[in-house]
This record gives structure tokens, sequence and C-alpha cells, in this order.
């Protein structure tokens, strides 16, 4: 309705006559109204793919039209120019049937592409929903099964302590309580400061370093930052630690050296972490800690974030960049 106003008012010529104006504007509006309706329903009808659809949808619209156009001259021919040209004779089929008809036809393709541009947007705004909506959903599921990675690797350690009754298994239980809490709580918020992941990952280190008494494991942690306050994804930082005492100090048998390097410049933040490779062969199975982390930084930081997996000689680097 609020269209058929505004185009009314935008289209229509006011010579100062009100009554004119009035009887004018409601004689045509039935025909474009008719008209208009008539093509939606022939383009909503034969609508899809297919050369014979769309003849039948345009010649549709175009009868709709004509019969919009042939309608106005009649309501004009017949209502309006005895009210205000009683002594004329105006002949029905003349140059004014194609003004008349051109009005129709202008209200109708006026109608049909605002009906398209809106439905366009509504489509395009329905579209970018779902995707949000897919992301997030695909995110809390990334995150839901790094719990009980995080929770599979941690409670082993703690039950190999337990087995040999360790005095460390009580401040084990302690850490692994504290890192749950942030696992658990934290992990829940869109962001987090960067120093907060930075305390988990020392925190885990802590956790980890505990089962090695022997002088086995080496782990050195260089830190670089120009804002430590600077938000960053919860558990992004973490399944690069996890995954470098996975492969590098759990199952090395000689001195395992692990190096963590973090560096935030300019809202550029480099995290670097080497670990050397076991002695033996490794018999475990690829972890799920990397492959989630790879499609969190899709989903969260797409074209912002560069992630490597160097393999050497001696030990294995992986480099992720992210651009805040």
């Amino acid at each position: 309705l609020a269209f058929w106003f505004i185009y009314a008012y935008t289209y229509s010529r006011y010579d100062g006559n009100l009554g004119k104006y009035l009887l004018t504007e409601g004689l045509q509006m039935p025909a474009r109204i008719l008209a208009t309706y008539l093509s939606f329903w022939f383009f909503e009808r034969f609508s899809g793919t297919g050369e014979t659809k769309t003849w039948l949808a345009f010649g549709g619209a175009a009868a709709a039209n004509f019969l919009g156009g042939f309608m106005n001259r009649a309501l004009k021919l017949f209502y309006l120019v005895p009210v205000y040209f009683p002594d004329s004779t105006i002949e029905f089929w003349n140059i004014r049937f194609v003004y008349d008809l051109f009005d129709v036809v202008l209200a109708s393709c006026t109608a049909l592409s605002a009906r398209m541009y809106f439905r366009q947007q509504a489509m395009q705004r329905r579209e970018t929903q779902l995707r949000a909506e897919k992301s997030e959903a695909e995110l809390r599921a990334l995150k839901s099964q790094l719990h009980p990675h995080f929770l599979f690797n941690t409670i082993n350690n703690l039950y190999a302590l337990a087995r040999v009754k360790s005095d460390k298994t009580a401040p084990v239980a302690l850490k692994l309580a504290q890192l749950l809490r942030y696992v658990l709580y934290e992990s829940q918020k869109p962001k987090v400061s960067l120093e907060q992941e930075i305390q988990l990952l020392r925190d885990y280190v802590a956790l980890e370093k505990l089962r090695f008494d022997d002088g086995r494991l080496s782990v050195k942690m260089e830190l670089e930052l120009d804002e430590p306050n600077t938000e960053i994804a919860p558990l992004l930082l973490l399944p690069l630690v996890e995954n470098a005492f996975k492969h590098g100090a759990s199952e090395q048998r000689e001195e395992a050296k692990i190096s963590i390097s973090i560096v935030l410049n300019n809202n550029v933040l480099e995290v670097k972490i080497e670990n050397t490779k076991p002695t033996e062969k490794s018999e475990t199975a690829p972890g799920i800690g990397l492959q989630n982390l790879r499609r969190q930084l899709q989903l969260i930081y797409p074209e912002r974030h560069t992630l490597e997996v160097i393999e050497g000689e001696n030990g294995f680097a992986v480099r992720l960049k992210l651009v805040f």
C-alpha cells in the first residue's frame, strides 16, 4: 500500500486541481495494480529454468500489462473525460492509448524491480545469517571436540603418575583443575586477552614438567608482546603446545627440548613452537588438535592467518601467524 502511495506521488502530475488529481489517480490505480499483480503471478508461476517457462512468464506479464493499459484507457475515457471534457469526442484507439499503456507498464516494472530488489536483499541477509549460524555451530562442535581431546591427554598423564603412586599426583590434579576451569569457562567467551592465553600455556607447561624429574625435558618460552591485552579467540595456542609435548616429550627416550616463541608486534602475532623428534618412530595416530585448529582459524580469522608444520632432520616446527 505504501508503495502505491509513493508511486502516485512521485510519477503523477498535479496541476493545482485537487479533485481532478484524486479522480485521475483513483481511476488509474486499479489498472496499475491489476497489471502488477498479474505480472507477479506469472513470474512466480513460471519461475525456474527452461526457455519455455521464461517465454510464458514474460508473455503472461506482457499480456497483463496490455490488459492493464486497456483498462486504464477505458476508465479514463468513460469516467474522467465526461467529467472534465464533456463536449469533446475522443477516440479510444489513438496515441493516448500508448501513453495510458506506458503508465501501466512503468508502474508494473517499478513494482517488479522493487520486489526483486527487496527479495534479493532478504535472501542475502538470510544466507549471511545461515552462514553465520553454520560457522558458529561448527565452531562449537570443534570446541566440544577439543575439550575431550585435552582431557584425554591430561588424564592419561595423571593416570600414569597414580599408577606409580607418585607424590606429584596431587599437584598435577590441582594444576589440572585450574586448566579445566579455564577450558570450561573462558573458552565460552568469543575473545580473551592474549595474556590469559599465555598464562594457560604456562600452566600447561608446568603441568607437563611435573611428570619429568629426570632432566629429560627442557622447555624454553620467549615472549615479546607490545600489547598483552590484545584479544584473541580462546584456546587457539594450546593445541600447538599440546602437539609439541605429545609428539616430542611424551615419546622421547632421551633429552627432549621444546621451544616456544610468541611475538606480538603492530597487531601481528607470530608463534613458533619447536620440538625434538622422538628417538623411535612414533606409533601414535595423528591427533585432532591441529586439524581442529586449522578449521577454527578458517572460521575465526579467514584470510588473516597462516599455519605451517615443518619437519626438519632433528625435530618439528609449527609456525602460526595471525593478523588482528
